[in-house]
């Protein structure tokens, strides 16, 4: 590879090169074409780390590269000179889809590592556990907790919604309201809540002009996971009731427990990535005025309107 170039340029180059495009490798691999692209510029922070490897291999076979050189490529650009796990070797090919359904892959770990993973894990959700309990005392009872108590959770309550509408189909019971965990702003670029009013007339069924349904199978909890390429506005809907609109920035990701249905609407739907339990979720040809609606089941639907006249 030229050594003048970072070597995902060269691996883009020898994909040109070849008449391949992303949409047939994410077709014959079903990796999302947007972790492609990300590949293909460099941006391995915005992919999922346990497969970044994984999705590298994949798209190597597919191009015609030798993956063992790009692996080492790829350890020397992110500054780690550890060798890859030995599961990564042979002419085997991957299973995206077992891959993306395991979420974060003990394969490559030992017995000590996964001991200590376990009680690190244990920690942090009992540490949670008590931040939240104090966060709900505080917030219910703040004259009887010290006003210095951090909280690290923030919760928002949904009220029951009226009538269903074309994001919300009539045939889906309406269960009691919930409380959704949102991770923390951990750098805030804009103001969390957001002035702009997402009308109900932009999102009618005569501007509907794309929809993609997917059903992903998924053990519970469903985990909705999103994340934003620039500041957009996202609008929650639950149970047909709008809550406060808030900005989703590139700094931060945004996180749902999926216990009933969630609906967002966003003026820019194509800007979003996301995933369900580490799946990734397609958003189709949806751009612009768009909905994402995700069940507790694992299925989710994207809607594309007409932009505004």
């Amino acid at each position: 590879m030229d050594q003048q170039e970072p070597f995902f340029h060269d691996l883009k180059q020898l994909r040109v090169a070849q008449g391949i495009t992303l949409a047939d490798i994410s077709s014959k691999t079903r990796i999302n074409q947007r972790f492609l692209e990300a590949l293909e510029a460099g941006e391995f922070t915005i992919l999922p780390h346990t497969y970044i490897r994984l999705f590298l291999r994949s798209y190597c076979q597919e191009i015609g590269s030798n993956f063992e050189e790009v692996a080492q490529q790829l350890e020397t650009y992110l500054g780690n000179t550890a060798t890859l796990p030995s599961m990564l070797e042979g002419d085997e090919k991957i299973d995206v889809t077992a891959m993306q359904q395991a979420g974060e892959s003990d394969l490559d770990r030992s017995p000590a590592t996964l001991r200590r993973d376990f009680i690190t894990g244990a920690v942090i959700f009992v540490s949670l556990v008590v931040i939240t309990v104090f966060a709900r005392r505080a917030y219910l009872n703040p004259e009887e907790v010290p006003a210095a108590q951090p909280t690290a959770v923030r919760t928002e309550t949904r009220a029951p919604r009226p009538e269903p509408s074309v994001a919300e189909p009539a045939q889906t019971a309406s269960p009691p309201a919930r409380s959704l965990t949102v991770a923390p702003n951990t750098r805030p670029v804009v103001p969390v809540e957001s002035t702009l009013e997402l009308e109900d007339r932009l999102f009618s069924q005569d501007r509907l002009v794309a929809h993609l349904l997917e059903r992903v199978r998924l053990t519970p909890p469903v985990r909705l996971t999103l994340m934003s390429r620039d500041n957009i506005v996202l609008q929650p809907y639950s149970n047909g009731k709008a809550a406060t609109a808030f900005n989703l920035t590139v700094a931060e990701a945004r996180q749902w427990t999926i216990k009933e249905v969630l609906v967002l609407r966003t003026p820019s739907i194509h800007l979003l990535r996301g995933d369900l339990n580490g799946v990734p979720i397609d958003f189709g040809e949806a751009t612009g005025l768009g909905i994402l609606r995700v069940t507790p089941s694992g299925v989710y639907e994207v809607f594309g309107y007409a932009a505004p006249e």
